[in-house]
């Protein structure tokens, strides 16, 4: 509610990228968990998407956020930007 969770996510991640590596959180995830990343994920890739007019690669994405490839496509899957994936 005050978004302290949000910063300790979006913390971690900036931890990570300082790092050089991808992140994931622990799973599995409670239901409570879930929505709090899978908020704090979307937030990221459409503002990222939204700079680069939607021209980037699952791949960029990745590599510019610090977030998993899998956690990525599931979120894009939830938000209907993407159906399958192969």
């Amino acid at each position: 509610r005050k978004g302290y969770g949000k910063f300790m996510i979006s913390f971690s991640y900036e931890l990570t990228k300082r790092e050089k590596k991808i992140g994931s959180p622990e799973k599995p995830l409670s239901d409570l968990g879930k929505l709090s990343y899978r908020s704090y994920w979307a937030y990221v890739l459409l503002n990222l998407l939204k700079d680069r007019n939607g021209k980037i690669t699952v791949a960029q994405l990745s590599s510019e956020t610090a977030i998993k490839l899998e956690d990525i496509i599931s979120t894009l899957q939830a938000m209907g930007l993407i159906k399958s994936w192969k």
